[in-house]
């Protein structure tokens, strides 16, 4: 039977208050917590709650029996906040590197198990896939992907890997959840990451991780070209993406 329509947006309401509570002091609250500080009953907001973790914007801790915003929900959030000072600190340090490519640069966020692009820039080689912003792709066979993926905190990293599906789009992409885990952790290493034709025959891509001011990766910047030999890579392109990377991060008010 259909719920009355007041009592539906009463839950909303419910479900939107709670979300709000979950602020850069207080990352892990408790069903008496959140039932106290948004003013319902604790079994009311033990439902409300619940359906939160079914629709994937809360998850449990298990080590402390606490809940959290998930992954998606923090990269909603930190999108929210940091698009226009993305948009301005990445604009002169996107056209400097446009000027020395052919290919389509991006900047990249990642949500779930996608890359979602949300700026770009072309060049005569412009990748045709992507033609817009808003366009997404799948993380693990995009160099974005891996760098986005290699810089999580451990724990969300393997929350994410667990859930990640590893369908092929080329012959060249990686399917093996061991193989992927070793990729990230070079990636994390040499910091950039590279896809040279998991994602598109005879395409690759070269990616470095954007960060915010407290060193949190947030967004990756990106050159994606069409080359005669995928083996080969665009080394030649790791030097200035890392460096624009470097830039937008400072613009962000990252310090090393």
């Amino acid at each position: 039977m259909t719920r009355p329509l007041a009592t539906r947006l009463s839950s909303v309401a419910t479900a939107a208050r709670i979300l709000r509570e979950f602020d850069k002091h207080s990352t892990q609250l408790g069903v008496t917590q959140l039932a106290g500080r948004v003013g319902v009953g604790k079994s009311s907001a033990h439902r409300v709650i619940w359906t939160l973790v079914e629709e994937g914007l809360l998850e449990k801790v298990e080590e402390t029996g606490l809940f959290r915003l998930t992954t998606t929900m923090r990269s909603l959030g930190a999108s929210a906040e940091t698009a226009q000072r993305l948009h301005e600190a990445a604009t002169i340090p996107l056209d400097r590197l446009r000027a020395l490519t052919p290919g389509t640069l991006h900047i990249a966020i990642l949500e779930g198990g996608d890359v979602l692009y949300i700026e770009r820039r072309e060049g005569p080689g412009a990748i045709q896939l992507f033609r817009s912003v808003g366009a997404r792709n799948a993380a693990h066979v995009t160099s974005s992907g891996k760098v986005l993926l290699a810089f999580l905190p451990p724990d969300e990293q393997e929350r994410a890997l667990a859930r990640l599906r590893l369908t092929p789009k080329t012959p060249r992409s990686i399917t093996s959840p061991r193989a992927f885990a070793t990729e990230l952790a070079a990636v994390r290493r040499q910091g950039y990451a590279e896809n040279r034709g998991e994602s598109q025959p005879g395409m690759c891509s070269i990616a470095a991780p954007v960060r915010d001011p407290v060193g949190r990766v947030v967004a990756s910047v990106s050159v994606a070209v069409y080359v005669e030999d995928v083996d080969a890579g665009l080394p030649h392109l790791a030097r200035p993406v890392i460096e624009t990377a470097t830039h937008i991060s400072s613009g962000l008010g990252w310090r090393p």
